[in-house]
């Protein structure tokens, strides 16, 4: 996992904390050979990229971007994303 990985990561964990909930992610190969940390929640999925850009699984398992830099904002929008009903 590179380092800008574990710190989306981070924001992400640190976030479904805030919000009583442990997810633990698993790394996955997309995109070729590149490794993706993905959490997954109630059938759904977020990604990041090795250079920390956040996707979301559609429900046809296409990737969307969500945000091209895991930041806060961009952390708060795939928890949101991952936890809504």
């Amino acid at each position: 996992m590179s380092k800008v990985q574990t710190e989306a990561s981070n924001y992400i964990k640190n976030l479904l904390a805030s919000r009583q909930l442990s997810i633990t992610p698993r790394t996955m190969t997309l995109e070729g050979s590149k490794e993706w940390v993905v959490f997954a929640y109630k059938n759904k999925e977020i990604g990041i990229d090795p250079v920390s850009g956040v996707w979301v699984r559609m429900k046809d398992d296409e990737w969307k971007c969500l945000a091209t830099l895991c930041n806060v904002s961009g952390a708060l929008q795939a928890v949101e994303f991952l936890i809504q009903d």
